[in-house]
């Protein structure tokens, strides 16, 4: 995972991070996403989270009884997540070769294609890592939310320290692109969940009970209009079977 911690003070909506040291724990955030899609029950999975920061995401899946590997280039972060998994690589993930053969039940892709020089190459890379059965979950930033929008109407796209336009970023995802990736490299896509714009992070009063229904009504109203409304997209995709070429 590609982390920055969160800058004091008050933070711009379109600047907000997509990831940060810490467990994102408001609700319908794509880590709240991430974690639904991975079923809980008494059955023991075998998980590779592939960029995994510090490991906040790898040590709910430990706690929940989980098989978890864990794949990360940065060498601090990848030191303070080597602990938590029960295999480790420190690799630049675009050079990853996923070693093991139908081992998981589960790939985990949080907020990282978007870095990666050729996404389509690693997510072909990874087929052969997965069971039969197996799936990839995915979370991408939507370089179509309206906010961005407004900006490219006014003339201006201007990379930021975070959020969906973060400079690391060499990959920017629509839904469209998104879809047409995925199916390109043979993935079925079974799910496609639209994440609202983080408030949270910009106003952290609004993380109180007491606005727990606007949050709800803003996150049914990012699910009608996923294309302008949406900040990312959590997606799960069948990726077992045979390899695509």
């Amino acid at each position: 995972m590609f982390s920055r911690p969160l800058s004091a003070g008050r933070v711009n909506i379109v600047d907000a991070p997509l990831v940060s040291y810490e467990l994102k724990r408001f609700k319908y955030n794509s880590h709240y996403w991430i974690l639904k899609l991975v079923p809980e029950g008494a059955r023991s999975l075998r998980i590779l989270d592939v960029g995994t920061a510090d490991g906040y995401l790898g040590a709910i899946l430990k706690e929940r009884g989980h098989y978890v590997a864990g794949v990360e280039r940065d060498p601090v972060l990848a030191e303070k997540a080597r602990p938590i998994y029960d295999r480790f690589y420190q690799v630049d993930v675009d050079a990853f070769d996923f070693p093991e053969r139908r081992e998981y039940d589960f790939i985990i892709f949080a907020d990282v294609l978007e870095h990666l020089r050729d996404p389509a190459a690693v997510l072909r890379r990874c087929f052969a890592s997965l069971k039969e059965d197996g799936k990839i979950i995915i979370s991408v930033p939507n370089v179509a939310n309206f906010i961005v929008r407004l900006s490219l109407l006014f003339g201006r796209f201007d990379y930021r320290e975070l959020g969906i336009l973060d400079r690391t970023h060499l990959r920017f995802f629509t839904l469209k692109t998104l879809r047409s990736l995925l199916e390109d490299c043979g993935l079925n896509i079974r799910q496609i969940v639209a994440t609202p714009i983080p408030v949270q992070l910009v106003w952290s009063v609004t993380n109180r009970n007491f606005f727990a229904p606007l949050h709800y009504c803003h996150f049914l109203l990012v699910r009608l209009w996923k294309t302008l409304l949406a900040y990312q997209f959590v997606v799960q995709v069948d990726g077992g079977g045979s390899c695509p070429s």
